[in-house]
């Protein structure tokens, strides 16, 4: 073998054995499946718990989500008179799994995590908080019902109410058929009947104190008188007439003081 192909005998060598020895210096990245709480989980829904409070005994949380993205956030902080409403279009961060909260509150922290049958309150950093405390950043999600929920008037359909006036009117359907409430001036009281869907109210009564809402209470009672049956929708009650024409509409609330809207 001539020196020139000893040469390129040896070369050839040296490559051959560089080759065999390297690593790569990089991993396949993961498989990934694809699947987020934003495409995995029924997510849309009412949550409700209470949060910590450095200046109250606590927070009573009750968030609702539309399948449209739209939230309604109710707050009450346990014994003042702090009970607020804000509403606005939730936002699913790039992972997937994180929504925000956008509403009129901007310094709010409002970020959770979706996971299942619950939303976890972020910390400012939109991390999980952990440890003993992680349980109290918890809202699990739940199905309103009629009975033993604090109902708050929304709308009497084609009357203006002023926002004065449906804050005081609010109602309690009991498990033994007995509805109690709250009409403008006075407080009323009923039995009631449910069968799938059918709502019949008897022996309706009320106290006798007048006040400056008396003809707006006028108007209630005789919404009242027409209700044939109701839906719960969220956390929304909807009284409705025997064509199934909606007469009142209530909002589930978390406070027993009333409520002052930020919206």
């Amino acid at each position: 073998m001539n020196t020139a192909t000893k040469l390129v005998f040896t070369l050839f060598c040296i490559a051959l054995l560089t080759a065999c020895q390297q690593t790569p210096s990089t991993k396949a990245p993961p498989v990934i499946d694809g699947h987020t709480s934003q495409n995995a989980l029924d997510w849309a829904g009412v949550y409700t718990g209470t949060l910590p409070c450095a200046s109250c005994p606590g927070i009573e949380t009750l968030i609702t989500i539309n399948q449209n993205g739209e939230f309604i956030k109710q707050e009450h902080y346990i014994n003042t008179q702090g009970s607020y409403v804000e509403q606005g279009q939730i936002e699913w961060q790039d992972d997937g799994t994180v929504i925000h909260l956008l509403g009129d509150d901007v310094g709010a922290v409002n970020y959770y995590k979706v996971v299942e049958n619950a939303l976890l309150h972020l910390n400012a950093d939109k991390q999980v908080i952990s440890g003993d405390m992680a349980e109290f950043y918890r809202l699990e999600k739940t199905h309103m019902t009629l009975q033993q929920t604090d109902w708050q008037l929304i709308e009497v359909v084609n009357v203006a109410y002023k926002d004065e006036v449906l804050a005081r009117v609010s109602m309690r359907f009991d498990d033994q058929g007995r509805l109690n409430g709250k009409a403008p001036c006075n407080r009323f009281f009923a039995d009631y009947q449910t069968d799938e869907g059918a709502l019949e109210l008897e022996r309706v009564g009320s106290t006798k104190m007048a006040c400056e809402y008396m003809h707006e209470e006028q108007q209630f009672f005789a919404a009242l008188a027409e209700v044939n049956s109701f839906d719960v929708e969220l956390n929304e009650l909807i009284l409705k007439d025997a064509d199934k024409q909606p007469l009142l509409r209530f909002r589930a609330k978390v406070d027993k003081n009333g409520t002052q809207s930020k919206d």
